[in-house]
């Protein structure tokens, strides 16, 4: 006989015992063949097929879920494998569970949802009940030291206020400090949180967990958060594609096109050209770093003549405001049609040295929808602004040599330090098991990357694949800061507050 636990699914055969005829077709027949879930105030028996197409649930003690008929019935465990059933306060009948197996019945699970495939209701909440199971006090502290700081921060957008505030707190430093306390409390999660009208969240905190997430073919990129943010502004892109074949095809058409070699050159020169209008005696400040950033980005992305579209990246921040608030913002179509066209316009010149060039060359599906790509690509460039001038407050307290393979390397450094993604999102796309409880479609699993060694630019089938892109980008761009200026860092706040980060410029020595 398999040793069954608590919480194991497990088929056995039921005879129905000492009872007269009940008019319910499940337990006026003979032996049947019966799924069960111990888990203690809510075990459940569910007897499949009772002659009549239908089956018929049973949740111990007490309660009972019938399909069909006008039957009351509650049912009792009175010891291992046996159960009674009784009609209002009277023993009508004894149930019998007789060679238990552990495993999965045969079923249609979208003819026939059962719902022993999800945990009963008590063991939400109930801690040691299920391993990783958190506590309502450890779920409340979750969302007040773990996602409320993220969301202040602005998941899309970095907001300015929550940014200071997160810093000043040092917001990233309590979460890892619970994580890691409830990673040690619940034997090494994952963490399994019940959120109300989400579902089941988990969080995974060691590394081989975090590998399954972002390796797993039943875990989607394709996120419901994740969909309801970026469907503000690109609606279309890789990163919210939901079918697996499409996302194929449009990760094929984005790995093409982003690939750095056709471009590097003019990726330098237009590197040197807009740091170059950088102050090489006083103070930069992140904003004129990132006015500086953005022209090279766009002349980069739709080309030279793109420098001085401001629009197109005030269009974007705007509607990267809005998708702070996921769906809980109304989409506003006019911004982003105007978004595109404006896009689009600099797309149909194709001028030559810019993605745009190589996406016009870049055979696809018209349901790759090219264009549609490129937003993304724009907005990729704003977290990869974040990451070099973090990169660049290392190289001037940590002085070395600035060979593009340091300064790669500081680029990475500040990415493990300081990620810009601060959660990595993904949704199971089928019932899944954790830690003894299988969490159904649809639920949310977060990869908070302050916490793990969590490769920069993610990893797996979703990894970016304009990450060489962005790194060559980074890597010319410090070197054509630190080649005509020496950079002291005026460090008044953590970097995490990019916002608020400072240096001291004068002319380099030569």
């Amino acid at each position: 006989m398999p040793t069954i636990t608590q919480g194991d699914l497990y088929t056995a055969t039921l005879e129905v015992v000492e009872h007269p005829p009940l008019g319910v077709p499940a337990l006026d027949g003979g032996p049947r063949e019966a799924v069960v879930r111990l888990a203690g105030q809510r075990s459940l028996v569910r007897i499949l097929d009772g002659g009549d197409g239908r089956d018929l649930d049973l949740v111990l003690p007490g309660g009972y879920r019938h399909r069909h008929g006008r039957v009351r019935l509650t049912a009792h465990r009175l010891s291992e494998g046996v159960f009674a059933i009784k009609a209002d306060e009277r023993r009508i009948a004894l149930l019998r569970l007789r060679d238990p197996a552990l495993g999965m019945p045969a079923f249609d699970p979208e003819r026939n949802h059962h719902p022993a495939l999800r945990p009963t209701r008590p063991l939400r909440w109930r801690r040691g009940r299920v391993a990783g199971m958190v506590s309502p006090w450890e779920a409340l502290r979750l969302g007040v030291q773990v996602a409320l700081p993220i969301m202040a921060q602005g998941a899309v957008v970095r907001r300015r206020l929550g940014v200071r505030l997160a810093a000043l707190i040092k917001a990233d430093t309590r979460a890892n400090r619970l994580l890691a306390r409830l990673r040690d409390r619940h034997d090494g999660g994952p963490l399994l949180i019940r959120i109300p009208l989400r579902g089941w969240a988990v969080i995974p905190v060691k590394e081989a967990d975090v590998r399954r997430v972002l390796h797993g073919a039943e875990f989607t990129p394709a996120n419901k958060e994740k969909r309801g943010a970026l469907g503000h502004f690109q609606p279309d892109s890789l990163l919210i594609t939901r079918d697996p074949e499409l996302r194929a095809r449009r990760r094929t058409f984005n790995e093409e096109v982003l690939r750095p070699e056709p471009i590097a050159a003019e990726i330098r020169r237009k590197a040197a050209e807009e740091m170059a209008t950088l102050p090489t005696d006083g103070v930069l400040t992140w904003s004129r770093f990132n006015e500086a950033h953005w022209r090279m980005a766009r002349r980069i992305v739709l080309g030279d003549p793109a420098r001085d579209d401001e629009a197109v990246t005030r269009l974007l921040n705007r509607l990267r405001a809005d998708a702070n608030w996921f769906y809980l913002r109304a989409r506003k179509t006019d911004v982003r049609v105007a978004f595109q066209r404006r896009i689009e316009r600099h797309l149909r010149r194709a001028e030559a040295g810019s993605l745009a060039r190589v996406l016009a060359q870049t055979r696809a599906d018209p349901a790759v929808h090219p264009e549609g790509q490129v937003p993304h690509w724009l907005f990729a460039y704003d977290s990869a602004a974040i990451a070099t001038w973090r990169a660049l407050a290392l190289l001037a307290v940590h002085a070395g040599p600035h060979d593009p393979e340091h300064l790669r390397a500081a680029v990475l450094e500040s990415l493990h330090r300081w990620p810009t993604t601060l959660a990595i999102l993904r949704d199971t796309t089928a019932p899944t098991r954790w830690r003894g409880v299988t969490l159904p479609e649809g639920s949310v699993v977060a990869v908070i990357t302050s916490f793990t060694d969590e490769v920069p630019f993610s990893d797996g089938p979703a990894g970016c694949p304009g990450e060489d892109l962005v790194l060559l980008t980074a890597t010319e761009v410090l070197g054509a800061i630190l080649r005509d200026r020496e950079v002291g860092a005026i460090i008044r706040r953590s970097p995490l507050d990019h916002f608020g980060l400072r240096f001291a410029v004068r002319p380099r020595e030569r």
